[in-house]
């Protein structure tokens, strides 16, 4: 929990008001990818999808936000998911499709 924090600090240094939905969006990710284990037994093929299933939850949420707000959340969510995939293409990581 403490890498979360000391991640996040650094990355998002004007958007203390963020950190929470992050937080709350990665965890409902790893409770999903978790369940889906668990009881239907279909495992992630790779972290990503777990992060772009928390981007999706940010962007769905960002309707819970006021004015400007929903705009930055969105564009965050967008950047988050972008360097993900920037990353696994680095690695020559199969990409997980985006919907």
């Amino acid at each position: 929990m403490d890498q979360f924090w000391v991640w996040i600090n650094n990355c998002l240094l004007n958007e203390k008001q963020f950190h929470m939905v992050g937080l709350a969006a990665i965890l409902w990710a790893l409770w999903r990818a978790r369940s889906s284990a668990c009881f239907k037994k279909k495992l992630a093929r790779s972290p990503t999808e777990n992060i772009c299933s928390a981007c999706s939850s940010i962007v769905y949420w960002t309707g819970l936000q006021k004015g400007d707000d929903q705009k930055r959340l969105e564009d965050g969510a967008e950047v988050l998911k972008e360097v993900t995939l920037q990353g696994v293409q680095q690695r020559k990581m199969p990409e997980i499709l985006l919907h």
